[in-house]
């Protein structure tokens, strides 16, 4: 290695350490480093991120990462490690359980840990190396490095267990220290997996090995300093004006700037001096001297006619020289992937400065990928997942359940006998918990949360950089409206006006009533019909004694079943659900997949309608869960209509009740009364069992031959009078336990 080398490497490493640490005891001329940091950290995070699942039924996922985020205060935090992020081309994030259901997330730089691979590229191993102040006085050290003492620390974690070292001296990443005197401390490790997720930048192609992201220009950026560091010089040098005169140099400088302004003080020349400050025996007490140059006095007499006195302003930094570094920063900025934000070529419309600011964007997205949809997400999944296994592990625990006892004798049929006992356990707990929350009946002391299917972790920003004014709002609204007019699915559309939201957030904002929706498939249908009259009423060409419609390649049907569908459908969106892939979990779970299963319906929700369950009153066939074309028999281009949602069916609440129970003074037969039907008069109580005056409705009346009771239209209200009231199309109607407390005390 050549000496120009090592000093291109030595300065390179002192002005990242000037960017990384940002104190005085380390300098740059070159503000490369911190600008483009600068410029991904505000790209990559925003104006804040926003940590969420996709799956969340409960809405307990979401409310358990918003704890995590504000407990570590990573909203803060996000900024310097993304410095060292980029700087290290790497870094460690690891989570430890903490009392109360608390997570302490750590992150550790390039220096601070090992991460050891498998064969196959699985973590098999991580070393952690880090230090901590003390107050230690009894260490003999000086009093001036008092409360600085400092403890290390090195763990070594695995799947199956944890290695705690504890010492005074520094300690290394490939030699355990001794036994005798450092003993270390070992315990299982409970969790089952290693808690860390490694994030890298610019990983190679194993995906093993990261890469800093101004290591390729190193020799670039360290010329960059040193230029700018001599035009520095340069500006301080030549930036007074020198003063030009054939007079002698005495007649024009101040007596006392002739000489050394410097005088000792008493305390210097006796010895003492300040621990942070310089002797004043070699030194200037007080600095140098304001502008570091020569006073020339007021008034210079004894001018003559010869003499001649001027000023030459000398140019510090020619253009050539000014010019090259302005392009040298721009073409580090832009290898790096970054944007100039102050060149000259930069932009000058908002047209220009956004689309040159999408190339940067598009870099931080990128190493967002990294940092946070492989990094820091898959760290809160595992969160998640310990969650989800304190939940079913205390839920067993309280339940009384007890699980099947491990083979004492190791054979192939115990083996056998207890992997299908544990099946069958397994199913049982799966069984009880779905039970318990759909009942909203956990017993107490369950903590955790309940197992929600897929618990991939997503982010999005709270803000965008450039914000959408009103105008914006407003075209993106238009455009949305115009794609819902071609037949583009309303979820699908809502993504250029909300491309933050998810799938699931677009469909539960479209529980409003979309009416101009309905208007114009109202018309759409309206017109079909007409059209249908039209058809019926002409005669077949071919056939003139039977209408247009009775062709069959001339059916309207499939039409009319498309429009419905479509109303249906815009009037029914509701979220889906995604089971859990076992194959991203951090560790093989129990036998069979991951623990627990595949949840049915959620909280408050009624199983869905389908297979077996057909549409009440309807010969036309059964509704699918999903829209399949062709397989309806009423041709190709007919689409099973989709299902509609299922919707609870509210209490009875009567006045001077709660929870479906009666008032005061109600009788035995208010909840069995018939309603009134149209051009009716209500009955006195007992007048009739009808519960209408007969003589005045006589089209409904028993005179028309039927019956004494007419049904109510109403059929909520045939639902609480009948639980059994079409039971296979909503389900089995189940009492709230505040119900049957109320009605059983």
């Amino acid at each position: 290695m050549s000496v120009a080398n090592s000093e291109t490497r030595t300065r390179f490493a002192e002005i990242l350490e000037a960017a990384r640490t940002q104190d005085r005891g380390h300098s740059a001329a070159t503000m490369v480093v911190l600008s483009h940091i600068q410029q991904m950290t505000l790209l990559m995070i925003k104006k804040g991120l926003t940590f969420y699942c996709d799956q969340d039924t409960f809405k307990s996922r979401g409310r358990f990462l918003d704890d995590v985020i504000a407990l570590n205060k990573l909203d803060i935090r996000f900024p310097a490690i993304i410095r060292n992020f980029l700087i290290d081309g790497c870094g460690l994030f690891y989570f430890r359980p903490y009392p109360k259901l608390k997570y302490q997330i750590y992150f550790f730089n390039k220096d601070q840990y090992r991460v050891y691979h498998d064969i196959n590229g699985n973590v098999e191993e991580v070393i952690i190396l880090y230090s901590y102040k003390v107050k230690n006085s009894n260490l003999g050290l000086p009093s001036n490095s008092y409360g600085q003492n400092k403890r290390y620390v090195r763990l070594a974690i695995t799947a199956e267990e944890i290695s705690e070292v504890e010492t005074d001296t520094e300690l290394s990443f490939d030699l355990e220290p001794g036994a005798v005197l450092t003993p270390a401390k070992k315990r299982p490790n409970t969790l089952g997996f290693v808690p860390a997720v490694e994030v890298l930048n610019k990983p190679n192609a194993s995906g093993t090995e990261g890469e800093g992201e101004f290591d390729p220009f190193m020799e670039q950026i360290v010329l960059h300093d040193q230029l700018t560091r001599n035009i520095s010089k340069n500006i301080e040098f030549f930036g007074n004006p020198t003063l030009i005169s054939s007079r002698p140099r005495s007649d024009l400088v101040e007596a006392s700037d002739a000489g050394s302004s410097f005088r000792p003080t008493i305390s210097s020349q006796s010895g003492f001096a300040g621990v942070d400050t310089p002797s004043t025996r070699v030194s200037e007490p007080f600095g140098a001297a304001m502008g570091g140059g020569l006073r020339v006095p007021r008034i210079i007499a004894n001018v003559e006619p010869s003499d001649r006195v001027g000023y030459m302003t000398p140019d510090p930094v020619n253009g050539d020289m000014n010019r090259y570094v302005l392009l040298l920063r721009e073409e580090i900025r832009t290898a790096l992937g970054g944007v100039d934000e102050i060149s000259i070529s930069a932009g000058a419309t908002a047209t220009e400065i956004k689309g040159l600011m999408g190339r940067a964007q598009a870099t931080a997205l990128r190493k967002n990928k990294s940092f946070l949809t492989y990094g820091f997400c898959r760290l809160l999944e595992m969160m998640i997942y310990h969650q989800e296994t304190i939940f079913r592990e205390s839920f067993i625990a309280t339940s009384g359940l007890k699980p099947p006892k491990e083979p004492t004798e190791v054979s192939v049929e115990a083996l056998e006998k207890y992997q299908v006992a544990l099946a069958k356990f397994n199913q049982k707990v799966d069984v009880q918990i779905q039970t318990a929350i759909q009942n909203n009946a956990v017993p107490r002391g369950v903590i955790g949360l309940p197992e929600d299917g897929d618990r991939e972790v997503a982010y999005r920003f709270q803000g965008d950089v450039y914000e959408d004014t009103a105008y914006d709002v407003n075209q993106k609204s238009i455009v949305v409206r115009n794609l819902q007019e071609l037949g583009v699915d309303s979820i699908e559309a809502l993504k250029f006006l909300f491309p933050e939201k998810t799938d699931s957030e677009r469909a539960e904002m479209l529980k409003g009533f979309p009416f101009r929706m309905v208007q114009q498939t109202q018309a759409a249908m309206q017109q079909f019909l007409i059209l249908l009259q039209q058809m019926l009423q002409s005669p077949h060409p071919l056939a003139p004694n039977q209408p247009l419609a009775a062709d069959p390649r001339l059916n309207l049907t499939p039409l009319l079943y498309r429009t419905f569908d479509h109303l249906a459908e815009e009037l029914t969106y509701s979220g889906s659900y995604e089971p859990a892939d076992p194959s991203f979990d951090p560790e093989p779970g129990l036998p069979g997949g991951s623990p627990g299963g595949i949840l049915g319906p959620g909280l408050n929700r009624l199983p869905a309608m389908g297979g077996a369950n057909s549409y009440p009153g309807g010969s036309f066939g059964t509704y699918s869960p999903t829209a399949v074309a062709g397989t309806t028999g009423f041709g190709p281009f007919y689409q099973s209509p989709v299902q509609p949602v299922n919707v609870s069916i509210l209490p009875q609440q009567s006045l001077g009740g709660g929870y479906g129970d009666l008032g005061a003074g109600a009788g035995a037969n208010e909840l069995t009364a018939t309603v009134p039907q149209p051009g009716s008069t209500v009955a006195l109580p007992g007048d009739s069992t009808s519960g209408y005056s007969t003589a005045q409705s006589d089209f409904t009346g028993p005179a028309m031959g039927l019956p004494g009771t007419a049904g109510s239209a109403d059929l909520v209200y045939q639902r609480l009078t009948d639980p059994n009231f079409l039971a296979g199309f909503y389900g089995q109607q189940q009492s709230s336990p505040k119900q049957r407390k109320r009605r059983g005390s």
